[in-house]
């Protein structure tokens, strides 16, 4: 049996006991819920502060008589600032995933994903990335004649555009730390990655659940979604690639291209694209190109793509090789001892520190050696202790 070796902060995230399944998925469903609230106290105020100003929402109110089809009607011509409200107010999810694992579960930020290191070349990367897959779908929709692009649109307006970018920035980034920075990597704490890449992206595909359009292989496209970001997260070590493709492909697909977004109808877009009637099997229909076989395809190819890279870089790992029970790099020691020590196997001085051990602040040759101070070389009781050096970046996958 395969599984994919963990990344280093995951490793680190591991040094966490982890929760059962079903009690890590009703955490994530209450902090979801927790989270939903919080931004209503957003999204609220800005809701009735536009109801409250419709001419006829206030006919309504006043006569006492509620028409369906008229509030039908003020509801799907909400002013476009709204929806950006919304996705602003998403940042409320990050920041109380963050509480949550950082007060009660006594987490680092670094163990969901929040590497320091080469943050802003990986984020880049992956709005490049995330704007360079979405436009292949939507050229393979183009070349099968399944959508026409109209032009450049005629009712752009530029302060639109750009809060709609920085929107879907912490929207994006919100849904990552959620799904994959959260809940995947707290799976991982207890089960195989391979079921922790599952289970969270078949968790990210439901909760879409009540946005319009949804179809059978829009609910597919979904997971592969997730399937594709949790690899990305895998492959590249940090959420910042994760969060940023997720960010740009949102905002291309729906300000950009001016494709639906998840069964939402984004109207100031940069590009008109008008869908093919009887081919939605590949545009996606009402749901977007999310809903279509384009975006299934372009996902696939990109989970094949990055799973081979795993691969080569020998991180798709075999259980059997450990009994199923773990993985064999867990077991890997190195044996740190002194240059002139030709025979380290034998040398009782030796310290054996497990290459997979967060040893960043060097805790750990201090359990090693009780009287270790950093400096000395004798131990508390008197006897020898070998001076110990050693290169951090050894223990950097």
């Amino acid at each position: 049996m395969k599984d994919i070796k963990k990344a280093l902060f995951m490793k680190e995230a591991a040094s966490k006991k982890g929760h059962n399944i079903l009690v890590e998925i009703c955490i994530a469903v209450l902090l979801f819920f927790i989270g939903s609230v919080a931004m209503g106290f957003i999204q609220v105020p800005a809701m009735m502060a536009y109801l409250l100003s419709n001419k006829d929402y206030m006919s309504m109110l006043m006569t006492g008589r509620l028409d369906t089809q008229k509030m039908l009607s003020v509801m799907s011509d909400m002013p476009e600032w709204i929806m950006i409200v919304m996705l602003f107010a998403e940042i409320l999810l990050t920041l109380i995933v963050l509480f949550y694992c950082r007060v009660f579960e006594k987490r680092k930020l670094s163990t969901l994903g929040f590497v320091k290191k080469g943050m802003v070349k990986q984020y880049v990367t992956g709005l490049i990335a995330g704007a360079v897959v979405f436009s292949v779908a939507y050229l393979i929709c183009i070349v099968t004649g399944s959508v026409k692009c109209e032009g450049i649109a005629t009712d752009i307006v530029p302060l639109y555009i750009i809060g709609y970018f920085f929107g879907y920035i912490l929207q994006g980034m919100a849904e990552e730390v959620f799904c994959r920075g959260y809940l995947m990597v707290s799976l991982s704490r207890r089960y195989h990655v391979t079921l922790a890449v599952v289970a969270s992206s078949v968790f990210f595909a439901f909760l879409h659940s009540a946005n319009s359009g949804l179809s059978p292989l829009a609910y597919i496209n979904l997971f592969l979604f997730g399937v594709f970001a949790s690899l990305l997260l895998l492959d590249f070590g940090n959420i910042w690639i994760a969060g940023a493709f997720h960010s740009i492909w949102n905002f291309v697909q729906g300000n950009v291209y001016g494709v639906q977004v998840s069964g939402t109808r984004v109207s100031n877009t940069i590009l008109s694209t008008s869908y093919t009637d009887g081919r939605e099997i590949i545009n996606g229909g009402s749901f977007g190109m999310e809903g279509g076989l384009a975006v299934s395809i372009v996902f696939m190819a990109g989970i094949a793509l990055l799973s081979y890279h795993l691969y080569k870089k020998g991180d798709i790992i075999d259980l059997q090789e450990t009994g199923g029970n773990g993985y064999q790099e867990d077991n890997d020691a190195v044996n740190i001892t002194d240059s002139n020590n030709e025979d380290a196997g034998t040398d009782n001085n030796n310290i054996i520190i497990d290459r997979d051990a967060n040893v960043l602040d060097s805790d750990i040759i201090k359990n090693n050696n009780p009287g270790y101070n950093g400096t000395d070389s004798t131990a508390a009781d008197g006897s020898d202790v070998q001076s110990t050096t050693f290169n951090q970046d050894y223990f950097k996958d």
